[in-house]
């Protein structure tokens, strides 16, 4: 444990050693850009895609529960290994996968490639925040041109910042109001090598800027839950987010002791 980067509970993020290997990020990588081509190995369709065949090519492209269409892509977030370093990480006896998205950032998209400032927790209304993380699998070298995911150090302590939204890609106007309320604050970018993954709380703030390099930026993200997270009753559609952690087929647990 030794070799992990930052503090998870201090900072709200940290930085995992490689733990995919390099055959594993590839078979990742070509499994990824199938399920981007609408090729479903399973015949399972993603539970829902922002992006389709002949849309803007320099777009983002996220789709929600690839590891439901594809063997290869089930097999990385379902790794033993993977499982247990993110229990020790974490401190958990137990790991379940709720959700996971596919994330290609293409090169030369600009500011169409931006994820504004955010927390995650404000997005998940059937979620109390302790307990639940997110984990970034990077299946490319992900370097500053890359649009690296970038966290501010430490503002998993701070209260809810009004104006920070996932959907704003005008970072620097947000930059401003965090200038504002929080003078002097560290943003760390997640430079890691495909393989490595880097986990965070669900009140960590962090965004994404453009992607300038000479490809693209490839991740798989992992929203997992443990033995000591807990649930919001809700109602309408969003009550299937809570009832499908009951489906092992569809959010599967990777590690319990």
């Amino acid at each position: 444990m030794s070799r992990i980067k930052y503090n998870l509970g201090t900072d709200g993020f940290c930085f995992l050693p490689k733990i995919f290997s390099s055959y594993q990020v590839e078979c990742a990588r070509n499994a990824i850009w199938d399920v981007i081509q609408g090729q479903y190995e399973t015949g399972v369709q993603p539970e829902n895609r922002f992006w389709n065949v002949g849309d803007d090519p320099e777009s983002i492209i996220k789709i929600d529960k690839p590891h439901l269409c594809n063997e290869q892509i089930w097999s990385l977030i379902t790794d033993v290994d993977f499982g247990k370093w993110l229990a020790d990480t974490v401190g958990a006896k137990k790991i379940q996968v709720w959700h996971s998205q596919s994330v290609w950032k293409p090169a030369g998209g600009g500011q169409k490639g931006n994820a504004g400032w955010h927390r995650d927790i404000q997005y998940w209304p059937f979620w109390k925040p302790n307990g639940v993380f997110t984990a970034w699998i990077a299946l490319s070298d992900v370097i500053d041109e890359s649009g690296p995911v970038q966290y501010i150090r430490g503002s998993n302590e701070w209260e809810d910042i009004p104006g920070m939204d996932f959907f704003n890609k005008n970072i620097a106007s947000q930059d401003r109001i965090l200038e504002r309320t929080h003078d002097g604050f560290k943003v760390v970018s997640t430079n890691i090598k495909k393989g490595q993954i880097s986990i965070h709380t669900s009140r960590v703030y962090h965004s994404s800027g453009p992607n300038i390099s000479k490809g693209p930026r490839i991740g798989m993200v992992v929203h997992f839950c443990t033995d000591s997270s807990e649930k919001i009753p809700v109602k309408g559609e969003l009550t299937s987010y809570l009832n499908q952690t009951e489906n092992k087929s569809i959010c599967p647990v990777i590690y319990e002791n």
